[in-house]
């Protein structure tokens, strides 16, 4: 195993731990039969709206799935070195995007369930 792909399973395995504190936070506040919106509008509004074990699992599901295979490329005993280095700059790039994603998309929809009083209180707070 080489240091790149070292590297690569680190990478991974933070923007999979930030993606899913964030969900269990967000899980928290939210209700069991509560929609959350998956897409939203040119004009801000929500779109398509998903029940909240869904919706918060999608992407953190989808990021460890899309993970593994890239995991399983990288470990190819077949790779050539610069086939290897091309793996890590794509896993390398994707994990921290994946994770801005999902933060990016839990924002937007806790402030549309904010808007529409749906939101337990913070713990703490």
């Amino acid at each position: 195993m080489s240091l790149f792909s070292v590297i690569g399973d680190v990478l991974w395995i933070l923007a999979l731990s930030v993606m899913a504190s964030a969900t269990r936070a967000a899980w928290t506040r939210i209700s069991p039969e509560t929609t959350l919106p998956m897409t939203f509008r040119q004009d801000g509004g929500p779109g398509v709206r998903l029940k909240r074990n869904l919706a918060l699992l999608i992407m953190p599901v989808a990021g460890f799935v899309l993970g593994l295979a890239l995991v399983v490329g990288n470990r190819s005993p077949h790779a050539a070195p610069d086939q290897v280095m091309i793996l890590f700059g794509i896993r390398a790039l994707v994990a921290p995007l994946l994770a801005v994603a999902h933060l990016r998309w839990l924002k937007a929809a806790l402030g549309v369930l904010e808007a529409e009083g749906a939101l337990k209180p913070a713990p703490g707070l």
